[in-house]
């Protein structure tokens, strides 16, 4: 599933590009609403308070609420989600008077999780692909032009299920590309298996440190062991979760990501 993010305001001068920005909330795979706000591109410290709120008739409720004094970085507030459907928003405020509210989500304990769950890996076959070098990240054009040679297959049977289906093909963007593959990488490196990071990010952070700019929202698909394009691509249409992602037709961007160790796969979606 994705998350949509909303910005205070645009950058102009060194003094705006300090930005609080509000998450819309989100029910994890743990059960729990998340909220989340974050202070980015600031040099000075600040009080941030984050807000989870609950839309109803006469004042809205604020039922979760933190604050932490930070320069940079996020703040999450969460409470377990209920059966019967809520309607939740974000707001941020930090003490120097930048401000943001998310848009609203309505949630309930059978809302799918983001990020989607992870495909079973497959084992690893005899003789791994050889790694292809970073290329330089060029205009991206529908399909190439921006990843080695093995990411761009995967963007283009991708695009060859989205026509198929109904959805527009994607774009390979060079940032997202970015983001995927040093997702993956890191995975490889590290030798763990997992949306979130070792040093905690979440895919959307990734997205946002590669600095992909504005987001409205975002999905991301990891593989395992699959060996080639062709059967990593198979896996996600064969998991109802993962084709959901790659079958949005509200997403316009991709970005895959491929590490020959394991070999590891990520496939970052987006959308300006």
């Amino acid at each position: 599933m994705s998350i949509p993010v909303t910005a205070a305001h645009a950058a102009t001068t060194p003094r705006d590009l300090c930005q609080v920005i509000a998450d819309r909330p989100y029910v994890d795979d743990q059960g729990m609403v998340r909220g989340a706000a974050a202070r980015k591109g600031c040099d000075d410290p600040a009080r941030l308070r984050v807000r989870l709120m609950q839309a109803v008739p006469g004042p809205d409720r604020a039922l979760k609420s933190g604050s932490k004094v930070i320069t940079n970085g996020q703040l999450v507030a969460g409470l377990r989600c209920t059966t019967a459907p809520r309607t939740f928003y974000v707001t941020a405020v930090d003490s120097s008077g930048e401000t943001s509210r998310s848009r609203p989500a309505r949630l309930s304990c059978s809302t799918k999780p983001t990020p989607t769950p992870t495909p079973t890996p497959t084992p690893t076959p005899t003789g791994s692909p050889t790694a292809t070098p970073t290329p330089t990240p060029t205009a991206s054009q529908p399909g190439g032009g921006v990843g080695s040679a093995v990411e761009e297959e995967v963007v283009r049977l991708t695009n060859a299920e989205r026509t198929a289906g109904g959805c527009k093909p994607l774009t390979h963007d060079p940032k997202l590309n970015a983001a995927a593959r040093g997702h993956s990488n890191d995975m490889a490196a590290k030798n763990y298996f997992s949306h979130t990071s070792q040093d905690g990010r979440s895919p959307g952070d990734r997205i946002k440190a590669a600095g992909f700019s504005p987001i409205s929202t975002w999905g991301e698909n990891i593989a395992k062991g699959q060996p080639t394009a062709a059967s990593v691509v198979k896996g996600w249409m064969n998991s109802p979760g993962h084709k959901a992602n790659i079958m949005n037709c509200n997403f316009t961007l991709i970005g895959v990501g491929h590490d020959a160790k394991g070999p590891v796969w990520t496939q970052v979606f987006a959308r300006h």
